[in-house]
């Protein structure tokens, strides 16, 4: 069977002009929705890619019958409203019209949705893939570093249990204390048992104090003993969908911080699948985190999963860890950070690390 591309300014018009080349009897197959130009002196059009194919071969009761579910189709481009038959179609069209390199790549790291999308928009045929994506990812993927260099007054580290909230935000305190801020630490997880002895163990190894705040004037009588510190930060419980009771007491408590003088930063967990990272962040998406600190690099290959998560939710990337060292295995978000730890883009530094050890 053969299949005929056709461009127009909107799904009608490609239709159109598809049946005027190829005759009333085509078929749509698939629909792709992109715009182009957006240049100094070029105004972004919008464009409508439609995959068709002829149909004179097919009974014209069984065409007459599936047409209109190939048109809805074509008007559906969520991949995610498909049968895993239509999804197999769809990957056969993927393999006409994206470049086959890039798309490999991208799938062997597990980079999908809006930003998969973004990096293979009219990607150009027969150059480098892999010096064209790891250029639109440095374009496209988005690093704080006005926070690393200019953070907030408070800084609340949320996210779920087991995600190194607790080590990651004493390693982060231990940075901002080594370039001249006043830091404090207050813990408001007294659920958890030996949580506040966890923190206090890491404050008294990095001379920070750390205040318990099991309510809401235990956190006020804390800010106040903090009041001359540059900065404060606040350790947070795990929290649960169902625990609606403790939702509800954390955000009680939070409430009393300034907003405007706050960060929230939530932590992911690196080795985690986008879409489970996607329901945890449900969860916390109203104190809309300012900031990302991936954590646990060292347990996996890839962090596609999490750059997809960041740019759907569009919420940049502070800083990685790669291990449970305090105050070491932390690291401020970069591209190179980036590249590092992306498998097939020429910059496979993990590999070249243990290559030395091995050597030693």
């Amino acid at each position: 069977m053969q299949y005929y591309t056709v461009v127009g300014d909107s799904y009608e018009e490609a239709v159109r002009k598809a049946r005027e080349q190829y005759g009333n009897d085509i078929r749509i197959h698939s629909r792709r929705d992109y715009t182009t130009g957006g240049g100094l002196f070029t105004r972004r059009k919008q464009k409508c890619e439609i995959v068709c194919y002829e149909a004179k071969h097919e009974k014209r009761s069984e065409k007459e019958k599936d047409i209109s579910e190939f048109e809805k189709e074509a008007k559906t481009p969520d991949p995610s409203t498909l049968s895993p038959e239509e999804r197999l179609n769809t990957e056969i069209y993927r393999e006409k019209t994206e470049n086959a390199a890039a798309a490999a790549l991208l799938d062997e790291n597990h980079i999908t949705g809006k930003l998969r999308e973004k990096l293979l928009e009219d990607f150009p045929e027969g150059d480098d893939a892999a010096m064209i994506l790891s250029s639109r990812l440095l374009k496209t993927v988005e690093f704080d570093y006005d926070k690393q260099l200019h953070p907030r007054h408070f800084v609340v580290f949320i996210g779920p249990t087991g995600s190194g909230k607790t080590t990651t935000l004493a390693k982060v305190a231990y940075l901002f204390s080594h370039s001249e801020k006043s830091v404090g630490i207050i813990t408001l997880d007294t659920y958890r048992t030996g949580a506040f002895e966890q923190m206090n163990a890491f404050g008294n190894a990095l001379s920070i104090p750390v205040i318990s705040a099991g309510a809401e004037d235990e956190l006020l009588k804390a800010i106040e003993r903090f009041s001359w510190k540059d900065m404060i930060f606040i350790d947070t419980m795990g929290l649960s969908p169902r625990d609606k009771e403790l939702n509800l007491r954390l955000r009680g408590m939070l409430s009393l911080l300034d907003r405007d003088r706050t960060d929230y930063i939530l932590t992911v967990s690196a080795s985690m699948k986008e879409e489970d990272i996607m329901d945890q962040y449900a969860g916390y998406s109203a104190f809309s985190p300012s900031s990302l600190v991936v954590t646990k690099l060292d347990e996996t290959e890839t962090i596609g999963n999490v750059l997809s998560f960041s740019y759907s939710v569009s919420v940049p990337i502070l800083f990685f860890t790669d291990g449970q060292k305090v105050p070491d295995d932390i690291k401020k978000a970069s591209g190179v950070l980036l590249l590092e730890h992306l498998k097939g883009f020429g910059l496979d530094m993990k590999r070249f690390r243990t290559q030395l050890s091995f050597g030693k």
